[in-house]
């Protein structure tokens, strides 16, 4: 059985450290790292609890430096990167992994899991069987692409690790430039993950606005009135529902404003003095 290496990237993590550790049902070939940027809370007990191996980041926090620190000691052959705030759903999360890179062919260096508001995935790609994709179909599939729940191959880090030299979107860069060189990466809908950030509203707000910056396509226009509230009434619809939290709703409303007023400002990926 293959052996996974899970990463977690963390910082105050306490809230929701203990439930990710607890629903990942680790197997005895599988190893636990915990790269923590300077937490004050319980974090690092909690990590301990779980005999995860914690390694401590310089601070201030900064995704793809915490991700190449946890690449880099990791045994495994195949690396998750989950986020602290992302509780796996399926009572079988890592077996699903497992079961699922058994069959990847050698061209395919990562595999991507839904980390949503609902614990749900992409409900325009298939729900029940994995799919694989080339640079091609970057555009139409984007939106999966993002390290909240994600395996690599390490030996395709290796040979491209993350740009330290830029704030976020580390990820899709990151796959954007491994499908230009002729790879191809899956999507994984049953290894389901509920997104629980616990982030503040002005934090969220800000996330939005960086991440909107970082990374433009081409022909890149301003997003418009009728866009935002298309925007928000997709995060509207399940609140309604009652598939999200009061919480989720109000955090990714905050997060999705932020990309709305980042869109009439010009990209932007520079580190903010040093932060990310």
């Amino acid at each position: 059985m293959n052996g996974i290496s899970i990463v977690v990237r963390s910082y105050n993590s306490e809230r929701t450290l203990d439930s990710l550790c607890n629903a990942l049902k680790l197997q005895p070939q599988d190893e636990l790292i915990i790269v923590d940027s300077g937490s004050s809370d319980s974090t690092h007990q909690i990590a301990e609890r779980h005999r995860a191996q914690i390694i401590n980041a310089p601070p201030p926090f900064h995704y793809s430096k915490s991700l190449n620190l946890g690449f880099s000691v990791a045994k495994n052959d195949w690396v998750l990167v989950i986020s602290s705030h992302c509780i796996p759903v399926a009572s079988d999360f890592l077996e699903i992994y497992r079961r699922e890179i058994e069959k990847f062919p050698e061209d395919v260096v990562v595999g991507y899991a839904p980390s949503t508001l609902s614990g749900k995935s992409d409900p325009n790609l298939p729900s029940d069987r994995e799919s694989y994709f080339t640079a091609s179909d970057y555009k139409r599939v984007c939106g999966v692409c993002g390290n909240g729940n994600t395996i690599y191959r390490k030996s395709a880090w290796k040979e491209l690790p993350f740009d330290e030299t830029i704030r976020t979107s580390e990820d899709k860069l990151w796959i954007i430039e491994m499908s230009g060189r002729g790879y191809r990466f899956a999507y994984l809908p049953m290894a389901r993950g509920l997104n629980m950030s616990q982030y503040s509203l002005a934090y969220m707000f800000r996330k939005g606005y960086r991440d909107a910056r970082a990374l433009r396509s081409p022909g890149h226009q301003p997003m418009r009135l009728w866009q935002l509230a298309g925007a928000l009434k997709k995060i509207a619809l399940p609140k309604i529902k009652g598939e999200i939290s009061w919480a989720n709703w109000a955090r990714y409303s905050a997060h999705t404003l932020g990309q709305y007023f980042a869109s009439y400002q010009p990209e932007d990926n520079t580190p903010i003095n040093g932060a990310s």
